[in-house]
């Protein structure tokens, strides 16, 4: 079934101009398994429309550091990524989309990366406002994501339900 998902997302993804921010959720979900995938919505993301995209792009792009072999291109993927994700969260700082693609990357990444410093304040932010999200999808991907993170206590994960 995933494999099926895989490749109708890139046959969506290979076909049109515009990238939905479902089509970026979707992404950013299956980023780590298909660089395909990830490559193709980075060639359709060049000028992001706004905020929460150019966030996915950026997020997008510090995982393709994993599918690179390079050690140097893994660190331009990951330094570029983090830019753009930077450039959305310092627009729109309370944006809960945003500051979940930055908590997933952040409890991720290798900590010789340096970047983990927003790690708390992010998770207090998702706790805290996880209850306001009324985009349905949006809620349901952060609190499945939340409730499978190593880095939340399982009172905190007993408090999401």
């Amino acid at each position: 079934m995933k494999l099926l998902l895989v490749a109708c997302l890139s046959l969506v993804l290979s076909t049109e101009r515009v990238v939905s921010l479902q089509q970026a959720r979707l992404v950013f979900e299956n980023a780590a398994k298909n660089e395909q995938i990830a490559a193709d919505f980075l060639t359709k993301v060049t000028f992001p429309p706004n905020n929460i995209l150019l966030g996915y792009k950026g997020a997008v792009t510090m995982i393709m550091a994993k599918h690179a072999f390079s050690p140097l291109k893994k660190l331009e993927y990951f330094n570029l990524g983090r830019a753009f994700l930077d450039q959305a969260l310092k627009t729109e700082p309370n944006n809960i989309e945003l500051r979940y693609l930055r908590f997933s990357i952040q409890c991720n990444s290798p900590s010789f990366l340096g970047y983990h410093n927003e790690k708390k304040s992010d998770k207090v932010v998702l706790l805290q406002e996880i209850s306001r999200v009324t985009d349905a999808e949006l809620k349901r991907k952060i609190t499945q994501y939340l409730l499978q993170c190593s880095e939340l206590t399982a009172q905190e994960k007993l408090a999401l339900h």
